[in-house]
């Protein structure tokens, strides 16, 4: 099973020379310590996306303002960015990348796609020229670079034929803010403006045995994705992971998902091989078990069973995300409506889990029989208008269990 954990995140502001918000650079944390403390990059990267992006609200959390992520190689040869929305991020390529031609060309295709790049730490060395054409954006830091040097890379022919933006890092007094601004500084960055202030929450880390699967899934000759469909349908982090890049892919034309097997088939073959590479780079994964999480696929298994009762024949498509997905506000310890009504489930699905009324709201109730003994007199009737059985439930009750534990170990 996943269990829930805490997640951190600390954003810097990016000024402009007027002193307003440009944009905010996202920085790993692994605690409320406002320092870097990582094993690798692409552990970083990756957990900035999922937490952020994925599990979270990148856009709200950057103020709808632009959002500078770290790069490393890893995460750039994986295709990681492309995950992201090309309008709201700044990829930053840290300076630790070896400029191969394999990262030439991927930096070449992102720039081509329209997203906007910078490089992080700029230190004049001759590698990065073969990169120059596809970058918008340069950051230094004003203790590795000197001011004459920074006014020399302001004045080169490369940066004024193309426009390029400066941003410098590490500013901690009015007196250097100054002084870059009368050379033309476009943007500014460091404690004299703005420390690094740490976001926390909750999110859901995805079991290892289902990251496993979908890791070998997803390198398979052909995809397939009743297989797929089935993986992540046994954890919730990846229902709710899956639900909501579907989300991320149509801001502007909103589709309704009524099964886990619509939303994959949606995503494709490469966001789904992009998203298993995240959540396996951040290494967010964990073999805790914890009864809530077991409880939200028992629902889940109990709805698509009881779905096939004459009753609920037509909830048949819907019933097994209901069940799976009524759980999820208990484990992000997030109000249900919130997270619900922001996924793009069908709406009948919205109705019964955030309103409480339908067809699809009353299985659920059934479902929930077994769970507290204080609503079996409100369930029974519900059971009688229906025509579903002690027997039958119990039934269903108990398959739904052995299918648990035989497809969760």
């Amino acid at each position: 099973m996943e269990n829930t954990s805490n997640k951190f995140i600390a954003r810097q502001a990016i000024f402009d020379k007027n002193k307003n918000t440009y944009a905010y650079e996202l920085l790993y944390r692994n605690s409320l310590d406002n320092f870097y403390s990582c094993e690798t990059p692409e552990k970083a990267t990756s957990q900035v996306i999922l937490q952020n992006h994925i599990f979270g609200d990148l856009f709200n959390l950057c103020s709808q303002k632009k959002a500078f992520i770290n790069f490393d190689e890893k995460s750039l040869l994986a295709k990681l960015p492309l995950m992201l929305d090309k309008n709201t991020v700044v990829l930053e390529l840290l300076e630790s990348i070896n400029v191969t031609p394999d990262i030439i060309e991927t930096v070449s295709a992102l720039y081509n796609k329209g997203y906007t790049l910078a490089l992080d730490d700029y230190n004049f060395l001759p590698k990065w020229q073969p990169l120059f054409p596809y970058i918008s954006i340069i950051k230094v830091d004003i203790e590795d670079i000197s001011f004459e040097q920074i006014v020399t890379l302001k004045n080169s022919q490369f940066v004024l034929d193309k426009n390029i933006k400066i941003v410098v890092e590490r500013i901690e007094t009015h007196q250097q803010f100054e002084k870059l601004s009368q050379i033309g500084i476009d943007y500014f960055q460091g404690y004299f403006f703005h420390k690094p202030e740490i976001n926390a929450g909750h999110y859901v880390k995805p079991i290892k045995i289902n990251l496993l699967q979908l890791f070998a899934e997803v390198h398979q000759p052909c995809l397939d994705f009743d297989s797929l469909a089935e993986i992540i349908s046994q954890d919730v982090s990846l229902v709710s992971g899956v639900l909501r890049l579907v989300n991320l892919q149509t801001e502007k034309n909103r589709v309704e998902i009524t099964s886990i097997k619509q939303a994959v088939t949606f995503l494709g073959a490469d966001k789904i091989k992009q998203f298993i590479a995240i959540i396996a780079m951040s290494n967010l994964s964990s073999d805790c078990t914890y009864e809530l999480l077991t409880e939200s696929l028992v629902r889940g298994k109990m709805m698509e069973y009881i779905s096939f009762s004459p009753a609920f024949i037509k909830i048949r498509d819907v019933a097994f995300i209901t069940g799976v997905m009524s759980h999820i506000g208990a484990i992000l310890n997030y109000p249900l409506e919130k997270i619900i009504m922001e996924l793009p489930l069908a709406e009948e699905i919205k109705t019964a889990l955030v309103k409480e009324r339908g067809v699809l709201f009353e299985a659920l109730e059934i479902v929930k029989h077994y769970e507290c003994s204080e609503t079996q007199h409100e369930t029974g009737s519900i059971m009688a208008k229906h025509d579903i059985s002690e027997d039958i439930l119990l039934m269903n009750y108990q398959d739904s269990l052995k299918w648990c534990l035989a497809t969760c170990p």
